[in-house]
C-alpha cells in the first residue's frame, strides 16, 4: 500500500495548524529515503528478508538506530516487517535496487544535491542587501531559548483544546502538576476548565523565557512555579497532585531515564488522581502516523539520547507502577495521549482501538468509516454474472448471496464499519477475518459480522445439495453482497487499482461491521 503523506491532506474548508506543520517538516521524509539509499538498505533486502541484526551487520549500522530508521521507512511503505524480518515493499523493490533497469535511486539522490540552494530561497526572493540576521539567533543562547519556548508554547496552545476534549467526562481535581510544560499553556487551559491551582515545573532558563512571553501577572493567576531538574528535585513530604501532565517530556530521555522519571511522577499522584502523557508515539496508527517514527529520528538527531517511546512500552511502565486504568487515545493531529489512574479499570474498547487490533491480527491496513460510506449498487453483481468462472457454483456468491438492497439495509443497522486490507493467500486472509469477528463479539460488540474477499475459501467445492456444511466459517464477500469495493476503498482513503500485469501487488479487502 502507498500511504498518502500527511501534508497531502490539504483541505481549504478545514482550518487547523497541522497542514502547515507538516509542510514545515516535509524534508524529514526525503532525508529518510536518502539515508536508506546511502546505506544500501533496499539492495541488501532485495534477495531475502533479513532480521535486524543481520541487516545491521551488512549495512555497518548500530542495530538500535537502524531499527528507528526502518520504522520510519515502514511508515512510508518502503519496507515491511513480517515474522521478525524486514523486506522491501513492491515499490522499493521496483525502483530502488541498483541492479534493476527501473532503478531511480541516483536520480533521487541528485535531488539531495540541489537541496543546499533551496536554503537560499529567501535571499533569492528578497531585495539585494536585506539582512535577515540569521546568525544572531544561533549565537545567542538566551534568544535561542526564547524562540524555542515560544514555538513550543504556540504548539501547546493548539494541542490543549484537543487534550481537554479527550479528558471530558473523566474525574480529576486540581492541583495540576505540569512537568516540562514550557510556558504553561496547557496548565492554564486545564485550570480554566476546573477552578484550582497548577504548578509549572521547568528549568530556570525556560521559566525566564515564559515570563517574557507572558509578562502580565493575570496570566499567572493560579499558577505556581517550581524551577529545577525534575530528575533530582525534592518535593515537599506528602505533596501530591490530582492531575499530572507530561507533555512532550519523556521523549527527551532514553528508556532507562524515561522510566525512572515516570516512576517519580506517578509517586506524586493522589490516590484518585489522573496522569496524562502527551507525546509522539511511533506505534500509533492515526491518519498522520508517519510523524511518530519521523519525530523519533528528529530526537535522534537533535538531542543527546532522546527517544520517542512506543505507547505500549509506556503503558507497560505505568502498570508496573501500580496504575490500573491505562489506555491511549489518538488526537486528530499528529500526537496522542496516554491516560492512567490508580483506581478503576480500563474503559471498554472504543471503536478506534479496533484499528490496532486489526494490525495486531496481521492486516496491513484498517480504516474506520461510517456505514453510509460503504457503497452498494445493483451493477456489482453484473461483474460476477459476466466475469467470474465460479458464478453459480459457490453458495456465498451470486445468485445465492445477499442482494445489494438487503446489504444496504444491513449496513444501515450499524453505526461503524472497519475496512480491512490484507494480501494472499485467500484462506489465511479469511481466517484472520473470522478471528477478528470473534474477538469483537467476545469483547461486547455482539452485532459483529464480517464480509470477506472473493469466493468463500472454506471448502474446495460447495455441496451439490446446496446446503453449506460450515455456516459458522462461511462468509459472503463484499462484492458478492453488492458492495462496490473500489468506491468504498476510495472513501476510506485506500488506493486500489485493477492489476494490469502479473507480479503486481495484490490487495484483499474485507469489512467488519461493529456495533
Amino acid at each position: 500500500m502507498i500511504n498518502k503523506l500527511s501534508f497531502q491532506n490539504a483541505d481549504p474548508a478545514h482550518i487547523d495548524f497541522q497542514y502547515l506543520e507538516d509542510l514545515a517538516t516535509a524534508y524529514w521524509y526525503s532525508e529518510v529515503i536518502f539515508t536508506a539509499l546511502d546505506l544500501q538498505i533496499f539492495r541488501y533486502l532485495n534477495k531475502d528478508p533479513l532480521k535486524l541484526k543481520n541487516l545491521a551487520e551488512k549495512t555497518g549500522c548500530n542495530p538500535g538506530e537502524l531499527h528507528r530508521l526502518l520504522r520510519a521507512l515502514k511508515s512510508l511503505s518502503l519496507v515491511h516487517h513480517l515474522d521478525g524480518k524486514w523486506c522491501n515493499s513492491q515499490l522499493a523493490g521496483l525502483y530502488l535496487i541498483p541492479e534493476k533497469d527501473s532503478y531511480i535511486g541516483d536520480f533521487l539522490l541528485y535531488r539531495r544535491f540541489m537541496k543546499p540552494n533551496w536554503s537560499k530561497l529567501t535571499k533569492k526572493v528578497a531585495l539585494p542587501g536585506r539582512d535577515f540576521k540569521e546568525g544572531s539567533r544561533e549565537d545567542n543562547y538566551q534568544l535561542r531559548t526564547l524562540r524555542y519556548v515560544q514555538a513550543m508554547d504556540s504548539l501547546a496552545r493548539q494541542k490543549a483544546g484537543e487534550i481537554i476534549k479527550k479528558l471530558a467526562g473523566l474525574k480529576w481535581h486540581p492541583p495540576v502538576l505540569d512537568i516540562g510544560g514550557g510556558a504553561g499553556a496547557l496548565a492554564r487551559a486545564l485550570i480554566k476548565e476546573k477552578t484550582g491551582s497548577a504548578t509549572l515545573f521547568e528549568l530556570y532558563e525556560v521559566i525566564q523565557s515564559a515570563m517574557i512571553i507572558y509578562p502580565d501577572q493575570a496570566d499567572w493567576k493560579g499558577i505556581k512555579i517550581k524551577e529545577g531538574n525534575f530528575i533530582d528535585y525534592l518535593f515537599e513530604p506528602g505533596e501530591k497532585f490530582g492531575l499530572i501532565i507530561l507533555s512532550n517530556f519523556l521523549h527527551a530521555y532514553g528508556a532507562r531515564e524515561a522510566k525512572s522519571l515516570l516512576h517519580k511522577a506517578t509517586g506524586l499522584l493522589k490516590p484518585d488522581g489522573l496522569i496524562v502523557i502527551h507525546d509522539y508515539f511511533p506505534d500509533r496508527l492515526d491518519s498522520l502516523y508517519q510523524k511518530g517514527p519521523l519525530y523519533d529520528l528528529n530526537m535522534l538527531l537533535n538531542t543527546y539520547k532522546g527517544v520517542c517511546h512506543e505507547s505500549e512500552k509506556i503503558i507497560e511502565w505505568l502498570k508496573q507502577d501500580g496504575m490500573k486504568r491505562v489506555y491511549a487515545r489518538d488526537l486528530k493531529t499528529d500526537s496522542a495521549i496516554i491516560v492512567a489512574s490508580i483506581e478503576g479499570e480500563a474503559p471498554s474498547m472504543i471503536l478506534e482501538e479496533w484499528v490496532y487490533e486489526a494490525h495486531d491480527a496481521g492486516f496491513s491496513n484498517a480504516v474506520l468509516l461510517p456505514p453510509d460510506q460503504v457503497i452498494t449498487a445493483p451493477w456489482v453483481h453484473l461483474k460476477c454474472n459476466f466475469g467470474c468462472a465460479l458464478y453459480g457454483k459457490n453458495l456465498q456468491c451470486p445468485p445465492h448471496s445477499l442482494k445489494w438492497q438487503e446489504t444496504r439495509d444491513i449496513l444501515n443497522s450499524y453505526t461503524c464499519a472497519l475496512l480491512l486490507e490484507g494480501s494472499p493467500p485467500g484462506k489465511e486472509f479469511h481466517t484472520r477475518l473470522l478471528d477478528l469477528e470473534k474477538q469483537a463479539f467476545l469483547k461486547g460488540f455482539h452485532k459483529a459480522f464480517v464480509f470477506g474477499a472473493g469466493f468463500c475459501p472454506v471448502c474446495t467445492k460447495c455441496p451439490e445439495d446446496g446446503i453449506c456444511r460450515y455456516p459458522d466459517q462461511a462468509r459472503p464477500s463484499m462484492e458478492s453482497a453488492g458492495i462496490d469495493v473500489y468506491g468504498t476503498a476510495h472513501n476510506a482513503g485506500i488506493s486500489i487499482e485493477p492489476l494490469a500485469d502479473k507480479g503486481q501487488y495484490i490487495k484483499y479487502m474485507g469489512l467488519l461491521l461493529l456495533e
